[in-house]
C-alpha cells in the first residue's frame, strides 16, 4: 500500500511475480515443400535400411535408432527458431547450442504418451514437421495441469494445443511436460525430426552483440 506523508492510504499496489515465463516458439518454414519432399525420401529410405528402428519408443511409431544428422536446408529452420529464442532471453549473451537430433514415423492410430526431456540434459527441445497436417495435436502441459491439480474453469487450468502444418518448427523448454494424441488420419504418416539443444555460454571476452547463435555439429552426442 502507499501512504501519504500524514499516513493516509492513496491506493494499494498489487505486485505481479513472474515465477516463470514460459514461451513456446513456433514458425512455418516457407517453401517448405521442395525441403520436406527431400526430407520424405531420406527418412523412408533409412526405415527401409532399418525397419526395426529404436527398440523402446511407443506403439506405432518407428524412430531412428542413431542420432539423424541435421544439416543442409533443414538447419535453416531449426537455427532461426533457436535465434529467436536466444534474441529473447539471452539478447547480449553469446552462446553454442549443442545439438541432438532423431526422427519419427507415426502411423495412423498412434500417438505419444505425456513425457519431458530434461533428462536428456536438454535446456531445450524442438520438432520439425515433414508430415503434420491433420495427424494429430500436440499438446503442452504443467505438472499441475497433468495431475488436476487446477480446478476446471480456473485461470492456468487449460493445457495448451498446436495443431501442426507441414513445415513447421516448435521450440519449447525440455522440461515442459507434452504428448502428441492418436494420429486420426486413416492413412497419412505423422513425420517430423525432433531435437534437444543444451545450451553454453561462449567467451564472454567477446563482443556479445555482434554474436548469433551458433549450432556446433562437432558436439553432437
Amino acid at each position: 500500500m502507499e501512504k501519504e506523508k500524514d499516513g493516509t492510504i492513496t491506493q494499494d499496489i498489487i505486485a505481479k511475480i513472474p515465477v516463470q515465463d514460459t514461451r513456446l516458439f513456433y514458425k512455418r518454414w516457407e517453401n517448405y515443400e521442395n525441403l520436406n519432399n527431400l526430407l520424405l525420401n531420406e527418412i523412408m529410405t533409412m526405415r527401409e535400411k532399418d525397419p526395426q528402428g529404436m527398440p523402446e519408443t511407443n506403439e506405432g511409431c518407428w524412430r531412428t535408432l542413431e542420432k539423424y544428422k541435421c544439416e543442409g536446408e533443414l538447419f535453416k529452420p531449426i537455427s532461426m527458431i533457436l535465434a529467436a529464442w536466444t534474441d529473447y532471453f539471452m539478447p547480449k549473451i553469446p552462446v553454442d547450442a549443442q545439438m541432438v537430433y532423431w526422427t519419427n514415423v507415426n502411423e495412423p492410430g498412434s500417438a505419444n504418451m505425456f513425457h519431458t526431456h530434461h533428462m536428456a540434459n536438454a535446456d531445450l527441445s524442438g520438432v520439425y514437421y515433414v508430415q503434420g497436417s491433420k495427424t494429430g495435436v500436440i499438446r503442452f502441459a504443467t505438472h499441475e495441469q497433468l495431475y488436476k491439480m487446477i480446478s476446471p474453469g480456473m485461470p492456468h487450468a487449460n493445457m495448451i494445443g498446436h495443431e501442426p502444418h507441414d513445415g513447421d518448427v516448435l521450440l519449447f523448454p525440455a522440461y515442459l511436460q507434452h504428448d502428441v494424441v492418436r494420429n486420426p488420419h486413416p492413412t497419412r504418416q505423422r513425420i517430423s525430426i525432433a531435437f534437444n539443444a543444451k545450451i553454453v555460454v561462449k567467451d564472454l571476452g567477446k563482443d556479445p552483440t555482434k554474436e548469433k547463435i551458433e549450432l556446433n555439429q562437432e558436439n553432437i552426442t
